[in-house]
């Protein structure tokens, strides 16, 4: 039988988790804290905006209370579909569990712990929108003239977003236990993972991300949910329905009840049932003796070891894909064409050879971790470990940079003289690209782990490492790429006065020269210091 968590044990361990995270998010690096801020600045922008915006529809409606307009019931509609995708998404990666999770279970039972992380998780996860959306009430019943107008809009979305987080919740847990329980998921989860980031970033770039959103809106609309509006709107629109107001408040009553037990039941399986591993493939040297003839034992030792921590924690690997989201431009540009538009293969090249550089070499001494006073005295010299982690890197970076930008390269308009140089600089870019991140990388090193989501913390690159390393590829190689687009080929032609084709060469030559310049110094800075470095 599963019953209701404890109240007092469950607000005592919400209280501690919040504790926890308020003191994981003082100790963050400086760089972290000024992306807090800027989130707290878009916060009080959106709070600013969602008050006015209320206002502006509490006084509409007071001096027009006609039927509930359309917009007025798409609000707890949209509210509740981000509401609950977000609940189930951070409990999948976050809030569904807790440190010293054997701890808690040996002094209290589940359900407390599943209380104390539901009232958690509703103030780390609803509350960035909920607590906006309560000043907001505030504007709605100023701009309406009714004090009645604050408490009910209030009440209104209190009850929708913990009635959608408490049903997103179970979901959240219920998708991580069918995770831990299957073998083919533990394994290919890093495929997964990366198949729905690039179907998200799919529908971003192709505009179609509103077409996917719209029918669960619509389904989400013409259900209940939008009777919350009936709710929110009863002392100002005569035509709401007090009826619908009361059950709507009745079934969130039901369903928060049920999303607390299922989070309980789920909680309690995910917690005390052994969990499947995912089977390790066998990392033999037959594969991998071709890689030792061709760049040597020792730095083909050093790329095999980059691609099994890889392999381990792929999440470490997870910000190359950040700066993906700037080639939603040219892609966008490509969709609204009907096909692929002559600044996408460029772009596609000049990134590929970014995330290849970025991938394994923009740390080198920091990805060591505690095993670096070992590598340092195992005899390999700095030249074979600096050159180790570039062929991990190449190995997989030129052939995927090549198979993209050229391919598309092919389907593009672009001259022949630039589809060339195109492909040219996808294979070559990368090479420099993974050279001088090595150098950038052992300047700015960063030996301490960042949090990524609750248990798990990684080593990524410094800030400045990944600044400085961003900033001198795109002033070097980005005169390679950016040029072989024919609409700037042809206007630094009109201005030297020579044929494009000399341009387009010559760019590539000038971007590859310089970035073969710096890739040079930076990996004899990478060498002189690994064979330099002193525990």
């Amino acid at each position: 039988m599963v019953a209701f968590p404890d109240p007092n044990h469950a607000v005592r361990i919400a209280a501690n988790e919040l504790r926890i995270a308020w003191r994981t998010l003082r100790g963050k690096s400086t760089a972290q804290l000024a992306s807090v801020g800027i989130v707290v600045v878009f916060g009080a922008a959106f709070t600013a905006a969602a008050a006015y915006g209320a206002y502006l529809g509490g006084r509409g409606l007071a001096e027009n209370p006609g039927e509930l307009s359309q917009l007025v019931s798409l609000v707890p509609a949209g509210l509740a579909t981000i509401t609950l995708f977000m609940a189930a998404y951070l409990t999948v990666v976050q809030l569904g569990d807790i440190d010293v999770r054997d701890g808690y279970l040996t002094t209290v039972p589940a359900r407390d712990v599943v209380g104390g992380l539901l009232l958690s998780g509703y103030v780390r996860a609803a509350g960035l929108f909920t607590a906006p959306l309560l000043v907001a009430s505030a504007a709605f019943a100023v701009g309406a003239g009714s004090p009645l107008a604050f408490p009910l809009a209030a009440l209104a979305v209190l009850a929708l977003t913990a009635t959608a987080f408490l049903v997103g919740f179970p979901i959240g847990v219920g998708i991580a236990y069918l995770a831990s329980r299957s073998a083919i998921v533990a394994r290919f989860k890093t495929l997964i993972g990366a198949a729905a980031f690039l179907a998200y970033f799919g529908l971003i770039v192709s505009g179609t991300f509103d077409e996917a959103i719209d029918p669960i809106l619509g389904v989400a609309q013409a259900s209940p949910v939008s009777w919350y509006a009936d709710l929110a709107v009863l002392a100002v629109v005569p035509s709401a329905s007090a009826a619908k107001a009361g059950v709507v408040l009745a079934g969130s009553v039901v369903l928060g009840a049920g999303g607390v037990l299922a989070s309980v039941r789920l909680s309690e399986r995910r917690w005390y049932t052994e969990s499947v591993e995912a089977s390790e493939r066998e990392t033999d040297s037959v594969s991998s003796g071709r890689l030792d003839r061709l760049v040597g034992r020792r730095p083909a030792w050093v790329a095999r070891k980059s691609w099994l921590r890889a392999r381990r924690a792929p999440i470490k690997l997870v910000f190359v894909a950040y700066p993906a989201f700037l080639l939603v431009t040219p892609v966008q540009a490509s969709v609204e064409a009907g096909h692929v538009t002559s600044s996408l293969p460029p772009s596609i090249a000049l990134y590929g050879a970014w995330m290849t550089g970025a991938a394994f070499t923009l740390n080198p001494l920091g990805d060591e971790g505690a095993v670096l006073p070992v590598t340092a005295i195992s005899g390999i010299s700095g030249r074979d470990f600096v050159g180790g982690l570039v062929v991990a890197s190449a190995v997989f970076g030129v052939p995927l940079t090549v198979a993209v930008a050229g391919g598309l390269a092919v389907l593009s308009p672009l001259p022949p003289v630039a589809l060339a140089c195109t492909v040219v600089a996808a294979a070559v870019l990368p090479v420099l690209a993974a050279a001088l991140a090595a150098g950038v990388g052992t300047t700015y090193p960063k030996y301490d782990a960042t949090s990524i989501s609750r248990s798990r913390e990684v080593v990524v690159p410094s800030m400045w490492a990944f600044g400085v390393y961003t900033l001198a590829f795109l002033l070097t190689a980005g005169i390679a790429t950016a040029v072989q687009v024919p609409a700037a080929a042809g206007a630094l032609a009109n201005l030297l006065g020579v044929a494009d084709a000399a341009v387009h060469v010559g760019a590539l030559a000038v971007g590859v020269l310089l970035a073969g310049i710096l890739a040079t110094v930076s990996v004899r800075i990478a060498v002189r210091a690994f064979d330099d470095y002193t525990a």
